[in-house]
């Protein structure tokens, strides 16, 4: 539970690591595979029992940015499939409701603050650099996987066991399906610790056609799948959640999901099986730029440019310069952002209960800063890269914190 004495906006969502969120769906897994496991605990009774007697495989389908705001506009169109869920329910993101931390968390068990992933950009003071996370490279140009060619090990990069190094323990493999050009990426290297496999593929449909075969040919078998699809973020950054191509792209999925994929099965690959499809994250709309070199009296207390996202930046602060961080952003930037110092936000659990990783708090800065809205807060270095971006996600509105849950069984479909 997140301690209510930090005062948040109402409009905010909480992350639920408690039961509710995307966090608490490796602890379910383990649960329905019936293995021991060490992490946050596993989702609230009713979002897995109804379905889960008796079965041995699980199959994870995560599509990036399919929030609730999203799944509810196209519910409608969804109606056969939607209908057919044994389970149904929002969950939540975690905090910060970004990819990188968002699948740490899915391929941990561990909240944010527990396995260092922290935010797209984190300083690492090992490296003397700010970093971004998806290509691993310092933010000052894109150099993929420098980290990596400077000493940062991915399989070690996190602060938590991964959960198919913990299945893996007690004798179930996990598979893991995602796009082929991420395949041997370092933000995959760090997730597919203990995975018996991790399949490149070239589209949606030999996705879910190899997903297919791997259930039939290992029928019988317990294992956990896992597989992660990236276009709807994709399309939403640049043509909004609610936008023409992003909803069509949604009903695509869907189609494919139900005529390619669940129709196809055969009967023993569908006996003792789990499907669930559920997401990162939502999206929201962003009309409104905050430049940071607008600020200069607010430059000038910072030690360095902030990291984290647009939506939710973490301000490392000139010695002493903590309060007048907090008094000029109340006084000046209430009503684009919230600040609160990084010791308050973490000991009140908003990046996850403790035990916290040692790093967390350093990655954090001195000031955590939560847009509010449609804000975005940049720097000029970033305008170009993002000045087609309309819509993003990282903060705590319910369009970016709140993403589906639908669970099938596959017996007799």
């Amino acid at each position: 539970m997140i301690d209510n004495r930090l005062t948040l906006p109402d409009d905010f969502r909480l992350p639920a690591y408690d039961g509710r969120s995307i966090a608490n769906i490796p602890a379910t897994v383990a649960q329905m595979l019936h293995v021991p496991f060490n992490g946050l605990p596993a989702l609230a009774d009713e979002l897995w029992q109804p379905i889960a007697g008796g079965a041995k495989r699980v199959v994870i389908m995560m599509l990036d940015a399919f929030g609730w705001n999203l799944y509810q506009a196209e519910q409608p169109q969804l109606e056969r499939l939607v209908k057919r869920a044994g389970v149904v329910g929002p969950l939540t993101s975690i905090f910060p409701s970004t990819t990188v931390a968002a699948l740490s968390s899915v391929w941990t068990g561990a909240a944010p603050a527990q396995h260092g992933m922290l935010g797209l950009t984190m300083f690492l003071p090992n490296f003397a650099t700010s970093a971004q996370m998806l290509a691993f490279t310092p933010v000052f140009g894109r150099y993929p996987d420098a980290l990596v060619e400077a000493g940062l090990t991915p399989e070690t990069f996190l602060h938590w066991p991964g959960l198919g190094e913990q299945l893996a323990r007690q004798g179930v493999p996990t598979y893991s399906f995602k796009g082929r050009e991420i395949i041997h990426s370092a933000l995959s290297k760090m997730h597919s610790r203990g995975v018996a496999a991790d399949t490149g593929v070239i589209t949606f449909t030999d996705m879910l056609v190899q997903m297919s075969q791997l259930l039939d040919g290992k029928a019988g078998e317990s294992f956990y799948l896992f597989a992660y699809w990236p276009t709807i973020d994709s399309l939403s950054h640049y043509r909004l959640w609610d936008g023409e191509a992003s909803r069509a792209e949604a009903r695509m999925l869907f189609h494919q999901i139900e005529h390619e994929f669940l129709n196809r099965l055969t009967t023993r690959a569908r006996q003792d099986t789990l499907f669930f499809i559920t997401a990162d994250h939502g999206q929201t709309a962003l009309p409104d730029h905050i430049f940071i070199e607008d600020h200069p009296l607010l430059l000038d207390m910072l030690f360095m440019q902030p990291t984290g996202e647009p939506r939710v930046s973490y301000l490392y602060a000139r010695h002493g310069r903590v309060d007048d961080i907090l008094h000029y952003i109340q006084t000046h930037l209430s009503h684009a952002m919230v600040a609160i110092r990084s010791t308050e936000a973490l000991a009140a659990g908003l990046f996850g209960p403790e035990p916290h990783a040692a790093v967390a708090l350093e990655r954090l800065g001195d000031v955590v800063v939560i847009m509010r809205g449609g804000h975005m807060l940049l720097n000029r270095f970033q305008e170009k890269k993002i000045q087609q971006m309309k819509g993003g996600h990282g903060g705590m509105t319910p369009a970016e914190m709140l993403a589906p849950w639908l669970g099938y069984r596959l017996d007799g479909w």
